[in-house]
C-alpha cells in the first residue's frame, strides 16, 4: 500500500467557497459559519449539538483496492459515501468534506442513545474502511475547542 502522505495531494480538494466541487457537501467556510450561528442558539436555548466524524482510515484499505489507481478508488469511495450519507441524515444535518479523506455531519438534537443509533446506521452502510466518531458539544464551549476535539478524532487513524 502507498503512503498515505505520498497519496493525499493528488485527492481533488476544492470548493468554490459554497460547495465541495468533488463530493457536492458544503465547504469549510460555510460548516464554520452554520457552526458558529447553531453554538449560539444552542447556548441561548440549551438545544445540544454534536458532530459526527466519518473519515478513510489508509490502514484498513486492502492492498488490491489501491493497486489500480489509488487517487480515483478514493475519490469515488468518498462520492459513494456522500450519496449514502444524504440517505441517512436528516435534511437540516450539515455534511462536509472537512478534509480530503472525510467529513463531519453538524447534527442537531442527538442525545446518547440517537447518536449510538446514528452511529451504528452509519457503520452498517459505509465500508469498513471508514472510521466513524461522534463528538458532542457542551454548553459554553467555544467553536476552536470544540474542533481540536474532533480533529484528534478525525486525524487519529492517518
Amino acid at each position: 500500500m502507498e503512503d498515505s502522505s505520498q497519496m493525499m495531494p493528488d485527492l481533488f480538494f476544492k470548493n468554490n467557497g459554497e460547495i465541495d466541487l468533488l463530493t457536492g457537501t458544503i465547504a469549510p467556510n460555510q460548516f464554520n459559519q452554520i457552526v458558529r450561528r447553531d453554538s449560539q442558539l444552542s447556548d441561548r436555548n440549551g438545544s445540544k449539538l454534536s458532530i459526527i466524524s466519518i473519515s478513510i482510515n489508509m490502514k484498513k484499505i486492502h492492498n488490491q483496492d489501491l493497486i489500480q489507481n489509488s487517487q480515483l478508488f478514493l475519490e469515488n469511495a468518498l462520492i459513494e459515501v456522500n450519496f449514502k450519507l444524504k440517505q441517512i441524515f436528516r435534511n437540516s444535518d450539515c455534511i462536509c468534506r472537512i478534509s480530503q479523506l472525510g467529513f463531519w455531519v453538524l447534527v442537531t438534537e442527538v442525545d446518547d442513545e440517537i447518536s449510538q443509533d446514528i452511529l451504528k446506521r452509519v457503520k452498517q452502510i459505509l465500508p469498513n474502511y471508514f472510521e466513524i466518531e461522534i463528538s458532542h458539544r457542551t454548553k459554553g464551549q467555544s467553536q476552536l475547542d470544540w474542533y481540536s476535539q474532533i480533529d484528534e478524532l478525525h486525524f487519529k487513524s492517518n
